[in-house]
């Protein structure tokens, strides 16, 4: 019997790379130096927060999982190179040890930022995980099984979860909201989001293998 995991990444923005961001450019209706000086930090807010959403330019600040035991994660213990490489290598020995691994769009992000990040700091993923878009192999990528190539399927995981699952995602924290909650030092609460979309990716995978959808 296979040994599944459904796995799940959240992430803020990797403040060594904020000084290659481009110039913020001010706003040239504006005049009063306030105003200018809140136009340049709201557009830099922006700057940052986007790359959190960047594999290239982003931190794993929180890896999640939900297999047949439940839900866990691992903590960024600190904002540091060698804490996310830390991070990285005890994730990495724990899918090791699984044989299927579930995602939500996890081609495009997550084993993206996991393969670029572990470029940075010289990791070899302990196990090959099927990355090719039509290839299901040992990895199923829910987003794509649910939704294809339908551009006009509502394309989150909440909207899944509520469809076949009866169940909603907690209000008030999405991925875009990440970093703020990491500024504002509310781990546990990233970390509880993490879980709950582990177990739901989770719940949603053996729905969908009992529907014969996976195969």
């Amino acid at each position: 019997m296979k040994k599944v995991i459904a796995f799940d990444l959240e992430t803020i923005a990797d403040k060594t790379m904020i000084s290659i961001l481009p110039e913020v450019k001010v706003n040239g209706s504006l005049k009063d130096p306030v105003k200018i000086a809140a136009d340049i930090q709201k557009k830099t807010d922006k700057q940052i927060q986007e790359m959190g959403l960047s594999p290239m330019m982003n931190m794993i600040c929180c890896a999640g999982w939900c297999d047949e035991n439940g839900p866990g994660n691992i903590l960024l213990k600190e904002e540091s190179p060698e804490a996310e490489k830390a991070l990285l290598e005890e994730f990495w020995d724990l899918l090791s040890k699984y044989d299927h691994f579930v995602t939500f769009n996890g081609r495009a992000f997550d084993l993206r930022c996991m393969h670029l990040h572990g470029v940075t700091h010289g990791i070899r993923p302990s196990v090959a995980i099927d990355k090719g878009r039509y290839n299901n192999g040992n990895h199923t990528d829910l987003r794509l099984i649910l939704a294809g190539d339908d551009k006009f399927v509502p394309g989150k995981l909440d909207f899944f979860a509520q469809k076949f699952l009866g169940e909603q995602k907690t209000e008030g924290i999405d991925g875009a909201m990440v970093n703020d909650y990491w500024n504002m030092g509310l781990v546990e609460d990233i970390a509880t989001y993490c879980e709950q979309d582990c177990q739901l990716a989770y719940d949603l995978f053996l729905k969908c293998e009992l529907a014969g959808l996976t195969e």
